[in-house]
């Protein structure tokens, strides 16, 4: 697969410039990785040029999650792909549950980013492991993190390759060392105009997939 990145600076309002590049390119799927108001930016931007989530298959960024502000703000952005972290907020754990109801209380939002339950998680597992390692050294906090089983709210999270056992051992690269390696991840796609995001049917993975995904041309 060929692709194509375009960067942008921190406060860009404007995306005319880049949504020109990239019209230039004919691309066959555009991938957001800006976010908060940058990303909505960018899609409306991209929706006003004719190369929207209405125009050809568009993954918008995970702040789209956010239903009200991203219709709001993306008023073009039905048939946008949008990727959580984490699984439907109906099959939620217990601690997922509570961390939602007081999540959206604090906040007055109608759904739960998935950046903020890994936010969550991250400083419940570092408190953890200082607990388990009953010391602040960094050698032997990172020894408890490789030996860590933490219920978080988006699973049991473990790490299994570190300085006891090199991914290579399972015929991995790199990149998965002290890495979390079965994570929840799910694609949902924005159906209808207005839709919340609790709603949008998961088209990706099978496992948890409730709709089949709408791929405009």
């Amino acid at each position: 697969v060929e692709s194509v990145t375009f960067s942008v600076d921190i406060g860009t309002q404007d995306y005319a410039g880049i949504v020109e590049r990239i019209k230039a390119e004919k691309p066959d799927m555009i991938i957001t990785l800006a976010t908060g108001e940058a990303g909505y930016n960018f899609a409306q931007q991209a929706a006003d040029a004719g190369v929207g989530p209405m125009d050809l298959p568009f993954h918008a960024s995970q702040v789209s999650l956010e239903s009200k502000a991203y219709w709001e703000n993306v008023p073009d952005g039905n048939n946008a792909f949008v990727q959580r972290i984490g699984v439907p907020e109906n099959l939620f754990n217990d601690k997922a549950k509570n961390f939602a109801k007081v999540y959206k209380e604090k906040t007055g939002k109608g759904a739960v980013e998935s950046y903020a339950m890994e936010a969550y998680d991250s400083i419940a597992i570092l408190a953890q492991a200082i607990n388990e390692a009953k010391s602040k050294d960094g050698d032997k906090i990172v020894e408890a993190l490789e030996n860590i089983s933490h219920d978080g709210t988006l699973g049991k999270i473990y790490f299994p390759y570190g300085t006891k056992k090199d991914p290579s051992a399972d015929g991995k690269g790199d990149e998965w060392w002290h890495q979390w390696p079965d994570p929840a991840l799910t694609v949902i796609q924005y159906q209808k105009e207005g839709q919340n995001s609790a709603e949008a049917p998961i088209v990706f993975p099978d496992v948890y997939k409730t709709g089949d995904a709408v791929y405009v041309k």
